[in-house]
């Protein structure tokens, strides 16, 4: 039963969200050690709110998941929908209420990020586009709020949210070819659902190439160690363009979920290049 919540939160996209955020705090204090309580209340407020996300995307999306994902705790009925919600309110209030031990700004910031997870999970889904650009945003702002944590926001900081940002909305649109049949059925208006699978997996090269295009940017502005910098993200940029070739060579199901797993690797690599390589 255990297993089953884990998978019902998932734990990893839950960490990449909190670890994002010590890496903002770190990246805008120019890798001076932050408050360490801070950090703390950084990390949880990250975890929980998007564990609140990933819980209440399952319940709103039992019968496309039915589909789509028919062995996932809710559909599969190892866990009772009764209790997802209870789960749900826990984890809401959990993250709203470490945002607020970090101050106004970061409950603000936090507050807004919860709204947007609620609204796309709700009615944004099935936008398509605009859905997938709220998703990218709940992906690079755990940046824009650590820099919050240390009251600093800089123009490194706003580049690195927006490599995320762009590579985030390919992630999501590659994301719509593996749910093509249960996105489909449910009126889901992807761009795979629009215009067809190549088209889809055309638009996702061509936001990761404009994320790629972004990355030399904070050598050009000598805010980071080039070296240091410069040998993640280009494995980095190298796993993008792989992850989208493979889905544009074969748009289809199975090619489009190995893209997406990649390009979670990928940020996670990005995220600790940017932490290593930022000048005092």
């Amino acid at each position: 039963m255990a297993k089953k919540y884990v998978s019902l939160i998932r734990p990893i996209n839950d960490a990449m969200i909190g670890l994002s955020v010590i890496v903002g705090a770190f990246i805008a204090s120019g890798r001076i050690v932050p408050n360490l309580l801070n950090l703390g209340f950084g990390f949880v407020t990250g975890f929980f709110i998007s564990g609140s996300a990933m819980i209440l995307n399952d319940i709103i999306d039992l019968d496309i998941d039915a589909i789509n994902n028919p062995l996932r705790p809710l559909p599969s009925k190892a866990i009772s929908i009764k209790s997802a919600k209870i789960l749900f309110v826990i984890f809401s209030a959990t993250g709203l209420a470490f945002s607020l031990l970090s101050g106004i700004l970061t409950f603000a910031i936090a507050t807004a990020s919860y709204i947007i997870a609620v609204i796309y999970n709700t009615k944004g889904k099935k936008t398509g586009i605009p859905g997938n650009l709220m998703v990218a945003y709940a992906m690079g702002v755990p940046i824009i709020y650590g820099s919050a944590i240390v009251s600093r926001l800089n123009f490194n900081i706003f580049i690195y949210w927006l490599m995320i940002f762009l590579s985030g909305i390919a992630r999501e649109i590659t994301k719509g070819i593996t749910d093509i049949e249960g996105d489909r059925r449910a009126g889901i208006r992807t761009l795979a659902v629009t215009k067809g699978p190549r088209a889809a997996a055309l638009a996702s090269l061509l936001l990761y190439i404009s994320a790629i295009a972004l990355s030399p940017i904070p050598v050009i502005t000598g805010k980071v160690y080039s070296t240091l910098y410069l040998i993640p993200i280009s494995i980095v940029d190298a796993m993008f363009l792989g992850a989208s070739a493979l889905t544009l060579i074969a748009p289809r199901k199975e090619s489009a979920y190995k893209s997406k797993n990649i390009s979670l690797l990928a940020m996670l690599i990005g995220l600790l290049g940017f932490l290593i390589s930022t000048k005092p």
